[in-house]
């Protein structure tokens, strides 16, 4: 169904986690996740990149750089503001500062029985 569309691009190298280890040095991949996603997509499933949602999460449910791609009417988990950065904007802040995601205080929500949730409390930052 394209009412529920998810797809995640999974980059080649494997050194690149998060969002934190991006830099400008890492546009032209970031640049060429965006065009292909979007091509492979509408040629696929005929939903132009106007229509889709395109963001990486922080923090990542799994630390090797993904993408995910959504459909826009649909409100996929992880897809809201407060976990989800738009690859747009990603690829915006790095070609306007290559180590914006090293100085930048990023926001991120975590779920009661998340373990990095835990570990905040033991250390009572929480």
């Amino acid at each position: 169904q394209l009412d529920d569309l998810y797809l995640v691009a999974l980059v080649h190298p494997r050194g690149v986690k998060s969002l934190r280890d991006l830099t400008a040095e890492h546009l032209p991949l970031l640049r060429n996740v965006l065009r292909e996603g979007q091509e492979a997509i509408a040629k696929r499933f005929g939903v132009p990149g106007s229509q889709l949602r395109i963001y990486l999460h922080y923090q990542p449910s799994y630390y090797h750089l993904h993408v995910h791609f959504t459909a826009l009417g649909y409100e996929a988990p992880g897809s809201s503001v407060e976990r989800a950065h738009l690859l747009a904007d990603v690829i915006d802040n790095l070609a306007t500062d290559s180590l914006y995601y090293q100085k930048r205080a990023l926001t991120f929500a975590l779920r009661a029985d998340e373990l990095l949730f835990k570990k905040f409390q033991e250390a009572g930052r929480v």
